[in-house]
């Protein structure tokens, strides 16, 4: 006999009054979406970064509250086509987010509360709040199991890396969003066909596209969800049997508009390989090529350990079981789930970046939705026992923030700190880097901004910091922010390259720059970078020394009476820390 496309387990006893409200019509239907939708962002608000984050999320308050992309903002010398509509210098390279700088530079205007900064990053708290509620819809939908389905999606709001792109300005909660939503109006095209809902489902992966162009791996995990539909026993039926394509392609031409709009503007200026090169991400696709085995066998234990730590233990081994045994409760959400957890966690494994993890998270939105299988065909079988099961998958949900919370202060118990786990010092050492990324609980967190604050004031006239936007990211966006959004300390410059390959950046530039400069103007480095600024060599021509928490260069005859110059990183430290 053919599998059902679609299967869901009965409601349990416990789940029953819950089971009838969400199957019934209208109002009440939605009333638990909402729900979740509320304590997610009630969360999320309690726990919101309140000011100016550190590094990419820096550049994105910058970029919403402006509405130009860095990279453009910075390229004073650029002869820019004459263009007086809004978002004229907003680009669609591959850091570039066309709809997210839209929605969020809406919300800096418009928004009634808070500064500026706190509205950008309500925009990620908004979103993550729906992507946890749609997820909460769609299992339950297939489940039948309003507990199974609060599992899932309580799982995935408190998960570490969902958290923290939920309080933080990241794109990520908006497309995982978006990437809901059109998954959400498919499934419901494929169990009841309708034009109007395959344009929904179009127009949301086109959004999402337009925010990041991860969102077109999704057409790739189709074809993994057709493939995984042949190898069953049933029949494929997807709605484009019974109406055609037409109307998903309109919806995702209509979606994608923002980002064809923005190239269409981009071209005005730059030539097509200038814009098209760095839309796909060529520079870092490139290092591909260079990736061997033992860089791809590190990489996948690494993502193992971040999904294990993303979940509770039963969440993940719910979630396991999910992948492998989700099909008996139901062969939609099962296929569906397998195929976006392997799209996804595959690229996330092979695009190997600074901010790998970040790329994951996706493959956690799918892997949440197994577990909500995992965790409905766990209480079907574990009737006598579920008042327990449910206080089990409770607990497990609750504990993961206290978790986050005293993981800072485990690791530095068991001899961890930035350095071990790749997270860079800023300046001589100002940011406590495993409270910040450790634990997403961003409540009261104004270092960012009191870094900026403090360090520009402190400078004195006309200043020259060096911090090469890659190596020094968190530096330069921050100090850059004040200058370009507040018009703060115009006479400090702060160099950074952004224009130029950090990949074949030539540390002579930064040499040179010194030399130049040092016996006009105040100089300063960001970090005692040897590759981007060869510090051995400017430690042999100058004297080193701390200042306003960055490293002042002095001609030796100039520098202060009794300073200690360094010769090398600071005692404690060590290449992997200041050396970067």
């Amino acid at each position: 006999m053919p599998r059902s496309s679609s299967r869901a387990t009965n409601p349990a006893p416990i789940d029953r009054p819950l089971a009838v409200l969400m199957t019934g019509r209208g109002p009440a239907r939605a009333l638990f979406g909402w729900a979740v939708f509320t304590l997610a962002l009630g969360f999320y608000l309690s726990t919101l970064q309140p000011s100016l984050a550190w590094g990419d999320g820096t550049r994105l308050q910058r970029e919403a509250i402006t509405g130009e992309s860095f990279i453009l903002a910075e390229m004073v010398q650029a002869d820019f086509a004459p263009d007086p509509l809004p978002f004229a210098r907003l680009g669609v390279a591959a850091w570039d987010h066309p709809l997210y700088v839209m929605l969020a530079h809406a919300a800096a205007r418009l928004i009634p509360l808070g500064s500026a900064l706190w509205r950008v990053n309500v925009v990620s708290a908004v979103c993550a709040a729906g992507a946890a509620a749609l997820a909460a819809v769609l299992v339950f939908r297939h489940t039948g199991s309003a507990t199974a389905s609060l599992a899932a999606a309580g799982a995935l709001a408190v998960s570490h890396t969902f958290w923290f792109h939920a309080v933080t300005p990241e794109v990520y909660s908006l497309l995982a969003l978006l990437i809901l939503a059109s998954l959400a109006a498919w499934d419901r095209c494929v169990a009841r066909p309708a034009p109007r809902l395959l344009l929904a489902a179009g127009l949301g992966l086109g959004l999402a596209a337009a925010n990041h162009l991860l969102a077109l791996l999704a057409l790739p995990g189709l074809a993994v969800y057709a493939a995984l539909g042949r190898r069953g026993s049933g029949v494929v039926r997807g709605p484009g049997q019974a109406h055609g394509v037409f109307p998903a392609v309109f919806g995702f031409a209509a979606g994608f508009a923002p980002f064809l709009i923005q190239l269409a503007r981009m071209l005005r200026t730059f030539p097509v390989t200038a814009v098209m090169g760095p839309a796909v991400g060529s520079t870092f696709l490139a290092g591909l090529l260079a990736t061997s085995p033992l860089d791809l066998l590190q990489s996948g234990l690494t993502f193992v350990v971040l999904l294990f730590l993303q979940f509770n233990p039963m969440g993940f081994a719910l979630g396991v079981w999910g992948l492998w045994r989700g099909g008996l409760v139901s062969d939609r959400l099962h296929r569906v789930a397998l195929s976006g957890f392997v799209v996804y966690a595959s690229f996330g494994w092979l695009y190997r970046v600074s901010d790998q993890f970040a790329f994951y998270q996706l493959a956690y939105v799918f892997f949440s939705l197994a577990m909500g299988l995992g965790a409905a065909r766990a209480l079907a079988r574990l009737n006598a026992w579920r008042p327990w099961a449910i206080a089990a998958l409770a607990a497990g949900v609750i504990s993961m923030p206290v978790l986050y919370g005293l993981a800072p202060a485990i690791a530095r118990q068991a001899g961890a700190g930035d350095e071990l786990l790749g997270i860079p010092a800023i300046g001589t050492g100002v940011r406590d880097g495993l409270a910040y990324y450790l634990n997403p609980n961003k409540r009261g967190d104004y270092g960012a901004e009191t870094f900026g604050r403090q360090t520009l004031a402190a400078l004195p006239p006309r200043a020259l910091v060096l911090a090469e936007w890659y190596t020094d990211t968190d530096e330069y966006f921050v100090l850059r922010y004040f200058q370009a959004v507040e018009a703060s300390r115009p006479d400090v410059t702060v160099t950074g390259w952004p224009t130029v390959d950090p990949f074949t950046f030539d540390s002579r530039q930064a040499v040179q720059l010194v030399d130049d400069r040092i016996s006009r103007q105040p100089v300063f480095l960001a970090s005692l970078s040897e590759r981007y600024y060869a510090v051995s060599m400017l430690a042999g021509r100058y004297c080193i020394v701390v200042e306003h928490a960055l490293y002042r260069l002095y001609a030796p005859s100039a520098a202060p009476a009794g300073a200690s110059c360094l010769a090398a990183p600071p005692p404690g430290s060590s290449p992997g820390a200041r050396l970067r």
